[in-house]
């Protein structure tokens, strides 16, 4: 019988793989390649000091949760700027245009959960 390690059900995030789609850097950690995932999809994404992540939308639901570092994020329906922090979670309903921009002086560490996954993949 395969382990957890080898069906990639517990994984590091070192272990995942890369998709640089949007930019920056991300590591699909959860995703239907990856471990047969069929609902959702987790990735953590590493935007750099400086560097940003270009308005996009996608039909998929997505939440970001911000594990470290700090930015700034806007959804493209709303005349308000989302102020990144750690600990803050913001919710984009499927189809919401986001922008996100890391402000501060160390990288911006992203969770971020999609349903459904993306079909997106690329290394």
């Amino acid at each position: 019988m395969a382990t957890l390690a080898e069906k990639k059900l517990v994984m590091r995030i070192k272990d995942g793989t890369d998709f640089r789609g949007v930019g920056g850097l991300c590591k699909r950690i959860v995703h239907p390649s990856i471990n047969g995932s069929k609902h959702v999809g987790v990735t953590v994404a590493f935007v750099m000091p400086g560097d940003e992540l270009p308005f996009h939308s996608h039909d998929n639901e997505e939440a970001y949760f911000v594990l470290q570092g700090t930015g700034l994020m806007r959804l493209g329906s709303y005349d308000e700027d989302i102020q990144l922090e750690p600990w803050l979670s913001v919710f984009m309903p499927g189809g919401e245009p986001h922008y996100t921009k890391n402000t501060g002086n160390e990288p911006l560490v992203l969770l971020c959960s999609l349903a459904p996954p993306p079909v997106a993949m690329d290394k």
